[in-house]
């Protein structure tokens, strides 16, 4: 892949910053027309050509598609990983703005995607360079809630140029000003204290981490896979010979230590430092594991890294003293997860069962995704102790959550893997991190997302296509889910997550984890004045009647998402 690098420096730079200005992106061919029978299976192919400066404000960097035009549904632009503008026209030009980024290198790519609006086609990056003149600075984000700014316009060429997301104080709707707001730890403004994370992109409300564990890559190819998926963060398990470049062309992320000497330090795409796994149960005691991660954090500067860690099931459960896994959970780390795989374990049906955890899982629906969501609110109670929040995160297995080559062993389902994700979202996970490797049954790999590449038989290509399902929907969702949640139970048999934004509610549902599936009964509150109810990516509308609505919910890994105009 041809990396251009564009340079804002010099007289032109002193114009672009005064006036506010902008980067032109210009696409001066159309498609080829030489391959349109839509059943072609050739992919388009993006060509990049060297960059020019023209003029005093603006930078073109000139590209074109060519393929098959019939199998181009839009082609979208990303700046340091988020989205900042989509044209479905061709000849698929757009403009994109940059006085909010800071002085330092920056990731444009350009993304070509299929008729069903999802599927990645092809891809480009070019890398740039930001440097404002003197005195000039972009807007620093506040210290309210953010939110997006929603105003977007159209070119006459079509594209749809979105304005870089500016935090500012949500203005709540009258609807919402009698309901409490849950406790949070900040949602994407979190990120700004961390100088590496906000840099690269992290406190735009429309990006949510989603992490990969053991995750290798030798090519840029194998990345963009990845991507396609929806992982967008890399944390354990790179080679020593990895290329620190395949994360910065690609506009992803890491979270670990230093790999090899071309690690660079200073880069927006070296996030976070990962401490170490699962201390809290292979440490000989809690205060020599607690040692341990002081000692791991006294060994790193303070270098504009978050701390992260992961831990057992142990934090959240009776198995130690109150006081030793709140400390585990509350003293070392900005972001923390638990890994605990009960739909491919053999723990939920131990004989006899054990229930020791602080949010109460029986077994009864143990095996199913309520208890993800679970351990994401108990992990929730442990962090809130100190009087002070961080992010949490949940682990999720893609195929395999262990434990051993011999152990009886189980593969995740597809709707299994969906609905533990939406679970976790909805219990106030902050992050996803998928576990990605399978350690026991007939297909046993390192590398699960890398053999759904590679090989050719890859049996569970269902499961890998469930994640890039529900990635795709926490992506789309993601500006909603960015906001602070709302207090309100709307009935029995029901697990929710209610937002507000812009002028809409929304409810994230699943049934609760006492409850058997079937048909649940909506009540809202008194103040939201609607008729209907629009079910999110489902192409259905439902009555409301008297304040309520009524869905069903066929299986207990079954969710949805509604959207209400109030």
């Amino acid at each position: 892949m041809s990396i251009q690098k564009l340079v804002y420096a010099g007289v032109g730079v002193l114009a672009l910053v005064a006036v506010g200005a902008t980067l032109l992106i210009t696409h001066p061919f159309q498609p080829s027309t030489g391959t349109s029978d839509s059943s072609s299976t050739a992919l388009p192919s993006i060509t990049v050509s060297k960059v020019q400066p023209v003029g005093d404000t603006n930078f073109y960097p000139k590209f074109a598609i060519t393929g098959n035009a019939k199998r181009i549904s839009k082609v979208e632009f990303l700046v340091d990983g988020v989205v900042v503008a989509t044209n479905d026209k061709s000849p698929y030009s757009t403009k994109i703005t940059t006085t909010s980024l800071k002085d330092g290198q920056h990731t444009l790519i350009i993304r070509v995607i299929g008729k069903d609006g999802h599927t990645e086609l092809q891809r480009k990056s070019v890398a740039f360079t930001i440097k404002h003149a003197a005195g000039a600075t972009p807007a620093a984000p506040g210290t309210t809630t953010p939110k997006p700014t929603t105003t977007a316009t159209t070119t006459t060429s079509g594209a749809t140029v979105i304005p870089p997301a500016t935090p500012t104080t949500p203005a709540t709707v009258s609807a919402f000003q009698n309901l409490a707001l849950i406790p949070w730890e900040g949602g994407p403004n979190y990120w700004s204290q961390f100088s590496r994370a906000n840099a690269g992109g992290w406190s735009n409300p429309n990006f949510f981490p989603i992490a990969v564990w053991y995750d290798g890559f030798s090519s840029d190819q194998e990345v963009q896979y990845d991507q396609s998926l929806g992982i967008n963060t890399y944390t354990g398990g790179l080679d020593a010979g990895t290329q620190f470049s395949l994360l910065t062309d690609n506009g992803a992320y890491w979270i670990g230590g230093k790999v090899n000497n071309g690690w660079d330090t200073n880069s927006p795409n070296w996030v976070g430092d990962f401490l170490d796994d699962e201390v809290d149960g292979t440490a000989s005691s809690p205060a020599s594991g607690r040692a341990y991660l002081q000692s791991l954090v006294d060994g790193l500067q303070n270098d504009g890294r978050f701390k992260y860690t992961n831990y057992t099931q142990q934090v959240v459960a009776n198995y130690m003293a109150p006081s030793d896994a709140r400390a585990y959970v509350n003293n070392y780390t900005q972001a923390v997860s638990i890994d605990m795989y009960f739909y491919t374990i053999p723990y939920c049906s131990d004989t006899p069962y054990q229930d020791p955890y602080i949010v109460p899982i029986g077994q009864a629906n143990c095996r199913t995704s309520s208890s993800y969501g679970k351990i994401a609110k108990a992990l929730r109670m442990q962090d809130a102790t100190d009087g002070k929040l961080q992010m949490i995160w949940q682990f999720i297995e893609n195929l395999n959550g262990g434990p051993g080559t011999n152990a009886p062993w189980v593969y995740v389902t597809p709707s299994q893997i969906k609905g533990s994700v939406m679970s976790s979202i909805i219990n106030e996970a902050r992050g996803i991190v998928y576990f990605n490797q399978s350690l026991s049954g007939p297909y046993q790999t390192g590398n699960v997302f890398r053999q759904s590449q590679v090989d050719p038989s890859f049996p569970y290509m269902a499961q890998i296509n469930a994640t890039k399902q529900v990635n795709a929907l926490i992506q789309q969702l993601a500006p909603v889910i960015n906001t602070q949640s709302y207090q309100y139970s709307f009935g029995g048999g029901l697990d929710t997550m209610l937002k507000q934004y812009s002028n809409s509610a929304y409810i994230f549902a699943m049934i609760d984890g006492s409850s058997q599936p079937g048909s649940r009964q909506f009540t809202l509150p008194s103040t939201f004045h609607a008729s209907s109810v629009e079910v999110v990516n489902e192409s259905r509308t439902l009555p409301i009647t008297n304040g309520t609505f009524t869905d069903s919910f066929a299986t207990e890994d079954a969710y949805h998402v509604y959207k209400i105009n109030i």
